[in-house]
C-alpha cells in the first residue's frame, strides 16, 4: 500500500553507524559507515515499501522548547562520535542529490516535525509511515492512518506497528502511550521514571485508572512500595508526560504538499557516489528509484610492458637511465620459491608519477637473476640505492634481505605500500595488492594471463613470474599517491617515515646477518629432552597399568575417564577433553595427570624447539628468522621461520635452549632490554601520582604496587603479594578484568574482583584512565597511540555485551601495548643507525619483545655498550624514564645471567 513516508533521518544514521564497522572508508581515509549504512537502509525501504513520497527530518543542534522547560533534558547524552558527526552532512548530501524534501528547524525536534506532517497527512486521508527507533512516535498510531516502522536494530531488523501492533508490544493503547512512558521514564533523554515501574506494571496501572490524573489519584490502593514510589516521584512523571507529547503543530514554512520530491540530479549522484566510494549501491539505487543508473567511470586495467635488457651492459646502462628519473623509483621482486627465501628471479625498476609527470606510464625494467650477479648490474645498482628521491616497493622487506648478499643495500626507502596499508588497516590479516588497487584507486589488475595481447613484451626472454612482477611493478606506482593522500588525511605520515619505513630496513638487515647457533649443544639438549620423553611415557603407561599410545587422545580419554575413573573437566564433541586446562584441574587426583603435565611440557620443547631449531640452521651455522611487521594489531613484532619470540623464558628447561644461541668467533653477544616499560607506559599515561613517584623514587615497583593494594608496610610485603601485584600491573597492559586475573592466580573471581578495586582504589589515576580511553574510542571508532598509531575497534559498538566487553579490553590494551611497541621500534631504528655512524662491526642480530642482541666486537664492546643504552634510553621523553637493563656473554644465556 502506497503511503506517504516520514523518515527520522537521525535515528536511522545513528544506527546505521553502530551497527557497521568504522573501517567502512573511502581510499581517501573518509569514513563511511554511517552515510554508508543509511544510504542502503533508503534503497530497501523504497524498494519494499514503494512509497508515494518521501520527506526526511532531521534533528538541529540548537536548544529544543523542551530544553527551555528542563535544563536536564538529554543532559546525560554522550557527545555525538566525531566520525558520525562528520558523516551527517555526506547523508544530508545523499538525501538531496536525490531530490527528496528534507526538513529541520530550529527549537523543534525531528520527532515534532514528523508528528505535524503524519497528522497533516492523516487529515487528507492520505496512509503515513513513520521510520524511526524512537519509540515516542508509538503515540502517532492512534490514527488509524498511521503506522510506524520501528528499526530495533542494525539496519534491516524493522518491526511494522499498528494500532494493534502496539497495544501488543506495550500492552496500552497508542492514544495511552504517553502515560505509559511516563511512568517507565527514558534514561536517553534523562527522564527518570518511577523507581520499580517497568513495562507490565505501567500497563496495568494506565489500563486500569486511564491517566496520571487517575494514577496518582489511586495511589494509596497501591502496595506500599509502589504507593511510596508514586507519590515521591509523581512530578517527574508528570514532567515527563509533558516533555514526551509530540508537538503536531510545528510552524513549517512548507506544507505536507508543497514537499514533493525533485528528479534526481544523476551527475550529482554520480560525483557523490564516486567520492565516496558507492559505486555497488548505483545499480540498488537506480532500480529503487526507478531512473536509469548514472555511468561511473570504469576501472582502467593495469598496463605493463617489460623490458627485459639481454646483456649486463645494456642491463647496467637501463638501470642507470631509470635513475636520471626524477621521482621515487617502484622496485620489486620475484623468487624461484619462498620470497627472500630462494634465488632471485628477477627484479623491477619502474619510475613512479610525479607532480611534473603524473601519468603512470607502463614500461618497466626487469633484471633477472642472472644479471643481478654480474658485477656491472651490481656496480650500477650500487650507485643508486642512496638516491635522494627513494624507493617505493610493496612488502619490500624480502627483496631488502635478497639483495644484501650481493652487497646491494637499499637505503633510501621513502614508501612500503604494505607497511603503510598495514598502519591504515591493521585489523586486516594481509595486504595484497590487488586488493589495494580495488581499495585505493579506480583500477583494476589483469593476471599475466588474462592481459590482453600487446601490452607485456618481453621476448624469448619471458616467464610468467616476470610478467607478474612488471603488473606489481605498475600497481605499486598506481596505489603509492592515493595510499600518501590516506596518510596524510590520518596523520600517520611521521609514524610512517619515522618509524615503520626506516624499521623495514633494519629487520632485513638482521634477517641477512641471522644468529649463530651452537649445533651440538643444541642436538645435545634435544637428544636430552628425548630421554626425558621416553621415561616420562614409561612412567605415564606405569601409572595406567598397560601400554598405550600417550599421544592418543582417544586412548588417554579411555585411560583417564573409563579405567582410572577421573573427574571429566569438559565435554568436546568427541568426548571429554584431555587439554592441559581440563588436566590442570585434576592435579592431586591420580599422579598420572602431574606425568601427563610434565611429558607435554618436554614434548613440546623436544619437537618445537629442539628438532624444530635445529632444522633452521643455515649452511652458514646461523638462523635467519623472519621478522613481521604487519601482523599485530598493536604494533608489536612478531617472528617465524622460526619463531623465536616464542623460545620459553619461564622455565628453567625451556631456559636451556638460550646456551646453544651464540656469537661468531671474536664476538660477544650483548642484551639489552627495557625495564618493565610497560608499567612505565601506564604511570606515563594515567599520570597517576603514587605510580609514578614509586618509579622515581626508585622503588621496587612491584613491592611498591603491592605495598599499597594490601595496605602493608613496603618491607612487611610477602613474596605471594608481591607476585600478585606483579600479575595485576601487567595484566592491566592487557586489559586483564577480574576473571582473567582469578585464572591467573587460582582464585575466585570475587577475590581477584577485591583485589583489582584495591588497586584501582591506591592507583585511580590508572582507573580514570582505563575509563577514559573506552570512552574516546566509543566516541571516535578506534584508539590512538601518542606516537598517532591507530587502531579500529569496531567490537565497542556491537550489541552482544562479550563482544563489546572484548572490545572494552582491547582499548584498554592499545594505548599502552602501542606506545611499548612505538618506543621500542624507534630504539631500534636509532640504535642500527648509530652503529652504522660509528663504523662498527658490531651489529643487531636478533630482538625479542622488548630485548635486542647485538652480536659485538670484543674491542668494540664498552663503545657498543655505552652507544646502545644512550639510545634505549632516549627513545621517548617519558613522564618516568625509560630504564634499560645490559649485559654480555659468550651464549645468550650466559648473557641474560
Amino acid at each position: 500500500m502506497s503511503a506517504v513516508m516520514l523518515i527520522d533521518g537521525n535515528s536511522l544514521t545513528y544506527r546505521a553507524f553502530f551497527a557497521l564497522p568504522t573501517d567502512l572508508a573511502t581510499a581517501g581515509g573518509q569514513v563511511t559507515n554511517a552515510v554508508f549504512g543509511f544510504t542502503s537502509m533508503l534503497i530497501n525501504l523504497v524498494r519494499d515499501h514503494k512509497p508515494h513520497q518521501i520527506i526526511v527530518a532531521f534533528d538541529r543542534p540548537e536548544p529544543t522548547f523542551r530544553h527551555e522547560r528542563l535544563d536536564s533534558y538529554k543532559a546525560n547524552r554522550e557527545a555525538t562520535p566525531e566520525i558520525l558527526r562528520e558523516q551527517m552532512g555526506l547523508v544530508r548530501q545523499v538525501i538531496d542529490v536525490l531530490g527528496l524534501p528534507r526538513v529541520e528547524l530550529v527549537g523543534y525536534e525531528a520527532d515534532d516535525v514528523i508528528a505535524t506532517l503524519a497528522t497533516a497527512a492523516a487529515a487528507a486521508g492520505d496512509d503515513v509511515l513513520i521510520v524511526t527507533g524512537d519509540r515516542d512516535s508509538y503515540q502517532l498510531v492512534e490514527d488509524p492512518h498511521i503506522r510506524v516502522l520501528y528499526n530495533r536494530r542494525g539496519v534491516s531488523d524493522y518491526a511494522l506497528y499498528d494500532e494493534a501492533g502496539i497495544r501488543e508490544r506495550t500492552g496500552v493503547a497508542p492514544s495511552s502511550y504517553v502515560q505509559y512512558a511516563a511512568l517507565r521514564g527514558d534514561p536517553s533523554d534523562n527522564l527518570p521514571g518511577v523507581p520499580g515501574v517497568g513495562e507490565k506494571t505501567a500497563a496495568k496501572l494506565v489500563n486500569a485508572y486511564l491517566d496520571l490524573d487517575g494514577i496518582f489519584a489511586h495511589a494509596s490502593e497501591q502496595t506500599p512500595k509502589l504507593r511510596e514510589n508514586l507519590e515521591a516521584n509523581e512530578t517527574q512523571a508528570r514532567m515527563n508526560a509533558e516533555l514526551m507529547v509530540l508537538d503536531r503543530n510545528v510552524p513549517l514554512d512548507r506544507g505536507l504538499h508543497e514537499l514533493i520530491g525533485a528528479t534526481p540530479d544523476l551527475d550529482a549522484v554520480r560525483h557523490l557516489f564516486e567520492f565516496l566510494e558507492f559505486t555497488s549501491l548505483l545499480g540498488r539505487l537506480a532500480e529503487a528509484f526507478s531512473f536509469e543508473a548514472p555511468d561511473v567511470e570504469p576501472k582502467q586495467s593495469i598496463h605493463a610492458t617489460g623490458i627485459v635488457p639481454a646483456t649486463a651492459k645494456a642491463a647496467a646502462d637501463a638501470v642507470l637511465g631509470v635513475h636520471l628519473h626524477d621521482g621515487p623509483l617502484v622496485v620489486a621482486g620475484a623468487w624461484e620459491g619462498t620470497e627472500g627465501r630462494s634465488p632471485l628471479a628477477g627484479i623491477a625498476l619502474h619510475a613512479c608519477p610525479t607532480e611534473t609527470n603524473p601519468e603512470v606510464t607502463s614500461e618497466v625494467l626487469i633484471l633477472s637473476g642472472a644479471l643481478i650477479g654480474s658485477a656491472e648490474v651490481r656496480s650500477a645498482l650500487g650507485e643508486i640505492v642512496n638516491r635522494p628521491a627513494g624507493f617505493v616497493g610493496h612488502d619490500v622487506k624480502p627483496l631488502m634481505r635478497s639483495l644484501l648478499p650481493f652487497r646491494i643495500d637499499i637505503g633510501s626507502l621513502v614508501l612500503d605500500t604494505a607497511v603503510a596499508a598495514y598502519l591504515l588497516e591493521p585489523s586486516d590479516a594481509k595486504y595484497p595488492l590487488t586488493e589495494l588497487l580495488r581499495r585505493y584507486t579506480s583500477t583494476e589488475r589483469l593476471s599475466s594471463d588474462e592481459t590482453p595481447s600487446g601490452q607485456l613484451d618481453f621476448g624469448t626472454e619471458g616467464t610468467s613470474a616476470l610478467d607478474d612482477l612488471a603488473l606489481d611493478a605498475v600497481s605499486i606506482a598506481t596505489i603509492a599517491g592515493p595510499i600518501r593522500a590516506a596518510f596524510e588525511i590520518r596523520g600517520l605520515t611521521e609514524l610512517n617515515s619515522t618509524v615503520e619505513v626506516p624499521l623495514v630496513r633494519v629487520l632485513a638487515r638482521m634477517e641477512n646477518v641471522g644468529i649463530g647457533v651452537d649445533r651440538p649443544e643444541l642436538t645435545a639438549l634435544s637428544e636430552e629432552l628425548g630421554s626425558q620423553c621416553r621415561l616420562l611415557a614409561a612412567e605415564i603407561q606405569k601409572d595406567a597399568g598397560e601400554e598405550f599410545n600417550v599421544n592418543s587422545t582417544p586412548q588417554l580419554r579411555t585411560i583417564l575417564f573409563d579405567k582410572l575413573a577421573l573427574t571429566p573437566q569438559k565435554k568436546t564433541k568427541t568426548g571429554y577433553s584431555t587439554d592441559a586446562s581440563s588436566l590442570e584441574k585434576l592435579v592431586g587426583e591420580h599422579p598420572i595427570i602431574e606425568h601427563l603435565l610434565r611429558y607435554r611440557e618436554v614434548e613440546k620443547l623436544r619437537s618445537t624447539y629442539g628438532e624444530g631449531l635445529l632444522a633452521e640452521i643455515g649452511s652458514d651455522g646461523r638462523i635467519h628468522a623472519t621478522f613481521n611487521q604487519t601482523v599485530a594489531r598493536t604494533g608489536r613484532l612478531s617472528s617465524d621461520a622460526p619463531n623465536l619470540h616464542n623460545i620459553p623464558v619461564r622455565s628453567e628447561l625451556g631456559r636451556m635452549f638460550r646456551r646453544a644461541f651464540v656469537p661468531a668467533a671474536g664476538r660477544v653477544l650483548l642484551v639489552a632490554d627495557y625495564n618493565q616499560i610497560e608499567l612505565r607506559c601506564i604511570a606515563h599515561l594515567s599520570e597517576d601520582p603514587g605510580l609514578v613517584a614509586a618509579f622515581e623514587h626508585g622503588d621496587d615497583i612491584h613491592r611498591a604496587v603491592a605495598s599499597q593494594v594490601f595496605s602493608v608496610a613496603p618491607d612487611s610485603v610477602t613474596f605471594e603479594q608481591r607476585s600478585r601485584a606483579k600479575m595485576v600491573s601487567y595484566g592491566l597492559a592487557y586489559g586483564m578484568e577480574a576473571y582473567g586475573l582469578a585464572q591467573r592466580l587460582s582464585i575466585r573471581t570475587t577475590e581477584a574482583q577485591t583485589i583489582l578495586e584495591s588497586y584501582f582504589s591506591a592507583f585511580p589515576g590508572v582507573a580514570t584512565y582505563m575509563d577514559r580511553v573506552v570512552i574516546e574510542a566509543r566516541d571516535r571508532g578506534y584508539t590512538e597511540t601518542l606516537f598517532g598509531r591507530r587502531r579500529q575497534i569496531p567490537e565497542l559498538s556491537s550489541t552482544n555485551f562479550r563482544i563489546r566487553q572484548a572490545g572494552e579490553r582491547q582499548a584498554k590494551n592499545a594505548g599502552i601495548q602501542g606506545l611499548a611497541a612505538d618506543i621500542f621500534k624507534v630504539a631500534l631504528v636509532r640504535l642500527d643507525q648509530a652503529l652504522e655512524d660509528a663504523q662498527v662491526q658490531s651489529c643487531i642480530v636478533l630482538q625479542v619483545h622488548d630485548e635486542v642482541l647485538v652480536e659485538c666486537m670484543i674491542d668494540e664492546l664498552v663503545d657498543v655498550r655505552k652507544l646502545t643504552i644512550d639510545t634505549m634510553h632516549g627513545a621517548f621523553p617519558l613522564r618516568v624514564e625509560l630504564a634499560v637493563n645490559v649485559s654480555d656473554g659468550t651464549t645468550w644465556a650466559a648473557a641474560k645471567g
